[in-house]
């Protein structure tokens, strides 16, 4: 696999006010590889350099990427390269120490819980240059029409009950975690301002049929190559505060399945079923618990639009269906304690509990997930916002699988929990999605919102051979089925229906992907000691048992001289409030995270009772600027019978035909969009209310068909004749 190209190689940090040239344990990391629909194969590029009078020893703190494991990694200098070896890891540990003391150059990759890595670089001379070289096996988001890849570029600070946080100087702050929970993991310092740090940069090439690729999070620079698209950062490097993330789609979803021939004679593949193959939800009555994360973090944007998103999620809810509330922090609230009918009076009951919710303390997300499962009862499904950026994932997943509920996430961050919510999705038979802060929050949540409680596909059954991890039972719109596996043929069965893919060999090279990102998924899942060193060593993958090292023994090397070490700063994710981590040493640590002032709510109730004062009718479509919140805004308002307000019938009828206008103009119509579900009440609506209206009818067929009727919907009062002149062109 070809690494790509450090076109920021001249690349240097400088002082911002006299020009002079930053000396940095890192100067670089770099990110090349390929992405494909299933999964990565990464290289991440670490250069070290000594401005130091003696050795250093250098600890750089990264966060593995979703479902991923690290292979192996390279270390190259001025007359040497060595590869790594897997070792357990107290060996691994002793074989570094010994290294150490005899004053070879070390080099120690080490996996904690969460995710965590240490890469630990031991005995760099005095202006020596070291490369460290790191091969990643990463997961992606996958969807029908493509995936979303995210890499971290920095560490986000979390909360754990027992941890330690200060400011230890203007702007930087430093992390300790209980020691018998997390051993000797050393967390990076966290800089609120990255500027002067390493730079970071990437060159991956992202391989299929994929006609468009962008990112929310860095500029890129696309070219066509044989094979795919080769995307690189635009700039000359950036700055480490945020996680790169991609977005690849195609036109259409289509099954797809990876996987070619290995050295040990097998075929091996990851296989991609869209949710389309499936068929569509069947509509029962939903139970549904939503869960806000209230916490510090969450603070400004990211609670603003995760409480509009639950209220259009409301505005989904039927007569039939019963829905819970529960926002947390370091406490857990709740709106009621039992579940509600979606009625009109306790939803708007639920409008105005969410409108004094305000970001504020920790993230105590596993108790939060407990008290909405005993709420919810067997058969709901859980809807988590939230930045998850906690520590201690491995005991919540626990918990969570425990309590016997299906989770459904929607992250929010710009540096990557991924990982983490990722697992907690799919351990309890739910399914996730990550955005960022800079992203539109609420129409992801509604787009997941729409999918969650119906799945196309339920009691799914699996055949081939060595079927690993165990495929999902359920199957929900937008999200295909992921299925790694041996053999030529794949048989999916499900209540309803049944499907074959056959595997073609796509070369060696194909084959060993898939068998990689396989082990790397079961190293991800597996908490079982005894299971991870074997799953380790059958994969040639690290795991938390098994660790990475690496000992180069050089001319001129030294025993028993004493290397200063030095800790690899990363800055704050962007977005993230360092305040809303780290305090003066000098505040007692009980009193922290969460030491945030609380954004003035007085002014955002005056707001929000000024858009709603607007009276009856066509006003209610001209409070917003932007189409999407006024869609957003349609979804909020909507009926629990399904129908638009009004003062009498026929307004109620002619507002929803204009709201069912108004979504199919902004591309929801009833089988996709995000407000598919929203498109799909109202129609119900329609349909009992219509009188026989042909206009009516006319409106009805475009919903289902997803097509666009011409008409300034959005704007102003709008009367039937004009419906009617706009459905008959």
């Amino acid at each position: 696999m070809a690494a790509g190209t450090e076109s920021n190689a001249g690349y240097s940090v400088r002082n911002a006010r006299t020009g002079e040239e930053i000396g940095l344990a890192m100067q670089r990391l770099w990110l090349s590889g390929r992405v494909l629909g299933a999964g990565a194969r990464l290289l991440a590029r670490h250069v070290f350099q000594s401005s130091e009078s003696r050795p250093v020893e250098v600890v750089y703190a990264f966060m593995l990427p979703r479902d991923a494991a690290l292979r192996r990694f390279t270390i190259r200098g001025e007359g040497f390269t060595a590869h790594s070896e897997l070792r357990p890891a107290e060996e691994a540990v002793k074989a570094y120490e010994e290294g150490m003391e005899r004053g070879a150059l070390s080099t120690l990759a080490r996996q904690y819980g969460d995710g965590l890595i240490n890469l630990t670089v031991g005995n760099i001379r005095p202006g020596e240059t070291v490369t460290v070289t790191v091969e990643i096996l990463a997961g992606v988001e996958a969807r029908d029409d493509g995936f979303r890849f995210r890499f971290p570029f920095t560490l986000a600070p979390s909360y754990h009950a027992r941890m330690r946080a200060i400011e230890t100087g203007p702007g930087e702050g430093e992390m300790e975690l209980p020691e018998e929970e997390f051993g000797d993991v050393i967390l990076p310092k966290f800089r609120a301002d990255a500027e002067g740090l390493h730079a970071v940069g990437f060159d991956l090439r992202v391989m299929g049929d994929y006609g468009e690729v962008a990112s929310v999070s860095h500029g890129l620079r696309v070219r066509m190559e044989e094979g795919g698209l080769r995307v690189s950062l635009a700039a000359e490097g950036d700055v480490p505060n945020r996680d790169l993330v991609l977005d690849a789609r195609r036109g259409e979803p289509r099954a797809e399945v990876l996987g070619g021939r290995c050295a040990d004679g097998k075929l091996h593949f990851v296989a991609l079923a869209p949710s389309v193959c499936f068929g569509t939800p069947a509509g029962a009555a939903r139970k549904v618990v939503f869960v806000l994360d209230r916490s510090g973090s969450m603070q400004g944007s990211p609670i603003e639009q995760a409480r509009k998103a639950i209220e259009a999620c409301l505005g989904a809810l039927s007569g039939e269906d019963e829905f819970g509330l529960i926002a947390f922090d370091n406490r857990t609230e709740v709106f009621a304690e039992r579940l509600l009918e979606a009625s009109k009076s306790n939803r708007e009951k639920a409008r105005a509990y969410l409108e004094t919710i305000d970001a504020r303390g920790g993230t105590e997300l596993a108790r939060a997930v407990e008290k909405a499962a005993g709420l919810a009862g067997a058969g709901a499904d859980l809807l988590v916002l939230t930045d998850g950026q906690v520590f201690g994932t491995e005991k919540i997943v626990a918990r969570a699988r425990e309590a016997g509920v299906r989770l459904h996430v929607l992250g929010i961050g710009s540096a990557s929990q991924d990982r983490f919510l990722a697992q907690l999705a799919r351990e309890t038979g739910g399914v996730s999605r990550f955005v960022t802060p800079r992203e539109r929050v609420d129409l992801p949540a509604v787009d997941l919102f729409a999918s969650i409680g119906r799945p196309v596909a339920s009691d799914v059954r699996v055949s081939g051979t060595n079927l690993a991890p165990q495929p999902a039972k359920f199957v929900f719109a937008g999200t295909p089925l992921m299925v790694y596996g041996e053999g030529q043929s794949l048989n999916i069965e499900w209540t309803g229906g049944g499907l074959e893919l056959p595997v073609a060999d796509g070369g060696r090279q194909m084959g060993e992907t898939a068998r990689l990102l396989r082990g790397a998924r079961l190293i991800t899942d597996e908490t079982e000691a005894g299971r991870l060193k074997e799953l380790s060593l059958a994969y040639g993958l690290a795991s938390r048992e098994i660790s990475l090292v690496a000992v180069v023994r050089r001319e001129g090397d030294r025993a028993g001289e004493a290397a200063v070490t030095k800790v690899v700063a990363v800055g704050m994710p962007q977005d993230t409030a360092f305040g809303a981590y780290f305090q003066p040493a000098a505040m007692p640590a009980a009193s922290m995270p969460g030491g945030i002032a609380r954004a003035s709510m007085l002014g955002r109730l005056a707001m929000r009772r000024e858009a709603q004062q607007g009276g009856n009718g066509g006003t209610l479509f001209s409070r917003w600027k932007l189409p999407a919140d006024t869609l957003m805004e349609l979804a909020c308002r909507m009926e629990s019978d399904g129908g638009m307000p009004g003062r009498d019938a026929d307004e109620r009828l002619l507002e929803t035909v204009r709201a069912v206008l108004a979504f199919l103009k902004e591309g929801h119509g009833a089988r996709r969009g995000a407000f598919r579900v929203h498109v799909q009440r109202l129609v119900a609506f329609l349909e009992r209310q219509g009188g026989g209206r042909d206009v009516v009818a006319k409106v009805i067929d475009a919903a289902r068909e997803g097509r666009v009727i011409p008409g300034e919907w959005l704007d102003g009062a709008v009367a039937w004749k004009e419906v009617e002149a706009a459905v008959t062109l």
